[in-house]
């Protein structure tokens, strides 16, 4: 009897083991499916900026990784994106087939004027690129340096119309530290994003342009644009003769991240699926590729990793904002 019952028991063990085993085998079946649709990213700026051409480069290769299902993108850039980061957040689903572009500039903009929601509040997913900002002007524009452009600003306050993304951007926010580090004074005109600021430089709307790769990269390579500086600590691969503002005797460097949030309630087994098919999308050739002739760097790091990244950010550029006065503080 004894051994009969040990045997039952035996066999209950290993009929439970095999059981627990086919689930987790199910469940790792059932998280490897998804996506089983296309999932939708939105993007809060206009289509042909920076942040739009780094996502349509991700969407050549998504695919391959996320069993042959497309990223949709959608492009709200009104108003510095704030309608469309409200609409994602009122209305999209955390089923983790919607994801929305996240930077540095969006959380900028909640400091720089009351915005409707915070630089913190959505689930991160992965940062996916970093890049640096650099000044264009048109290749005929009488300043063949950094230094001359400022000496003319500085002869002449508020009289240079410098273009930006969108007021209260990253791109606004580098002309306007940019103006304080070397006491002048520009006119700064707003567009709805990256890609209307370059052509509003093209048709001569405005002398000079903030702008952040890959934003008139092919501008420049055509020789329609010229960089004057690039705010960054090393010089950019894509133009390598190009020297830093720091080469030229200013003391200014920021790095601009590009990253991947979600709505708040998406699932962890599809978020981590998420984080695991764009780190399989970053760090692929093809997108390095990419992201070396737009000027951008690859630079995946986990949603986790993330996460602390946005939240410091978001200290220190409203630390940076109350300190210059640089914005209508409200929170």
């Amino acid at each position: 009897m004894k051994k009969l019952i040990a045997v039952a028991l035996l066999c209950a063990v290993v009929a439970g083991g095999a059981f627990a085993r086919g689930a987790r085998d199910q469940e790792y079946a059932d998280i490897m499916d998804f996506p089983s649709r296309p999932v939708t990213a939105m993007v809060a700026w206009a289509a042909g900026g920076g942040a739009d051409m780094v996502f349509r480069a991700m969407a050549e290769v998504f695919p391959r990784y996320a069993n042959g299902q497309p990223l949709l993108i959608v492009n709200r850039g009104e108003a510095a994106g704030v309608p469309g980061i409200m609409d994602f957040r009122m209305n999209a689903s955390a089923d983790g087939y919607n994801v929305m572009q996240w930077n540095a500039a969006h959380v900028i903009r909640t400091h720089m004027d009351t915005a409707p929601f915070t630089g913190t509040e959505f689930v991160s997913i992965c940062q996916i690129v970093i890049a640096n900002n650099y000044l264009l002007v048109p290749a005929d524009a009488p300043w063949q340096t950094l230094q001359e452009f400022i000496a003319d600003a500085r002869a002449n306050p508020g009289q240079i119309t410098v273009g930006n993304a969108g007021t209260g951007g990253g791109n606004h926010f580098a002309a306007l530290i940019l103006e304080r580090e070397e006491g002048i004074q520009f006119r700064h005109v707003p567009f709805a994003g990256g890609g209307p600021a370059v052509t509003g430089l093209l048709t001569g709307d405005v002398m000079a342009t903030m702008a952040v790769p890959p934003e008139g990269a092919a501008n420049i390579a055509a020789g329609q644009l010229r960089i004057l500086g690039l705010f960054g600590n090393e010089r950019m691969g894509a133009f390598p003769d190009v020297p830093t503002g720091i080469e030229q005797g200013v003391n200014f460097a920021m790095d601009h991240w590009r990253g991947i949030v979600a709505p708040v309630g998406i699932p962890e087994d599809r978020r981590q699926r998420l984080e695991d098919i764009f780190r399989q999308v970053v760090t692929s050739p093809e997108f390095a590729q990419r992201m070396e002739a737009m000027g951008a760097i690859p630079a995946f790091t986990d949603g986790r990793t993330f996460a602390a990244q946005v939240e410091a950010d978001d200290r220190m550029f409203l630390e940076i904002i109350r300190a210059n006065r640089m914005g209508n503080i409200h929170n």
